[in-house]
């Protein structure tokens, strides 16, 4: 089946999710920044384990600023959608809470490299290889860790149950409600390419904002992330939503790592 695909990431504000980092100990944004995200998703709290592994990541635009989520791979890497980082390095915040805008200065990184994957612009506007890593300085902040990721050998197969989190908004059509995590359940559809799957989003599902974040299934009693958030298939977000499988990209992943550390 084809899809119209809908880029899910770096939703756009008129005013700022964050101050300039350094100008306030307690970063305070704009009222639509303190309720939910996902569309009908559930809240996370700090008892649950996805929360020590997800970030937000906000960009400095011309505009005003934008959000995207991502995952802590190690003490230093992000990984998050390709369509989420662009321009200079230095104009992405690495964001450790679980609400954007109460996030204090402390629990605040700045990214000063990314890599996007070679594939990601010759597959546009299909988005296959839509993946790139952030680094950022200042270490983890206490009680976070790296996410695990899914070996070569896991298969996902129809009807499969996972999990997908991330800050985005909670309407699609009014683009309102981003900042908070949130996390809700689904179901794989289908295997839209090699590296990529299509996941149910009639019920609920990621939108706007979420892009780059994690989706999980659980293998061995323990939840492992197997897909980045990449697009989702109508505006409204009540369709479905498009993975990118990290399974195929491991290496790439590997000797990107090493290379955002000279």
């Amino acid at each position: 089946m084809k899809y119209g695909l809908i880029f899910s990431g770096f939703i756009l504000m008129s005013s700022g999710l964050l101050t300039s980092c350094g100008a306030n100990k307690d970063m305070v944004g704009p009222s639509e920044f303190t309720e939910s995200s996902i569309v009908n998703g559930k809240t996370v709290t700090r008892k649950n384990e996805v929360s020590r592994s997800i970030v937000a990541i906000v960009a400095d635009k011309n505009e005003g600023q934008a959000l995207c989520t991502g995952t802590l791979i190690s003490s230093d890497v992000v990984l998050t959608a390709a369509h989420c980082v662009e321009d200079n390095p230095s104009k992405l915040h690495i964001v450790f809470g679980l609400n954007v805008g109460k996030t204090k200065e402390k629990d605040i990184r700045s990214a000063d490299k990314f890599i996007q994957h070679s594939n990601w612009g010759r597959h546009m506007p299909s988005g296959e290889a839509d993946l790139a890593l952030i680094h950022f300085s200042g270490g983890l902040v206490e009680g976070f860790v790296p996410v695990k990721l899914a070996t070569k050998g896991l298969k996902l197969t129809s009807g499969e149950e996972i999990l997908m989190a991330g800050f985005g908004v909670t309407d699609g059509g009014a683009e309102t409600g981003a900042g908070k995590l949130r996390q809700t359940i689904s179901t794989i559809l289908e295997e839209h390419s090699v590296t990529e799957f299509v996941t149910d989003g009639k019920k609920s599902s990621v939108c706007f904002g979420d892009s780059g974040g994690p989706a999980f299934v659980k293998t061995k009693n323990e939840l492992v992330q197997w897909g980045v958030a990449s697009s989702v298939t109508n505006r409204a977000c009540d369709e479905a939503s498009i993975h990118t499988a990290v399974m195929g990209y491991l290496p790439w992943i590997k000797v990107n790592m090493v290379k955002l550390r000279r």
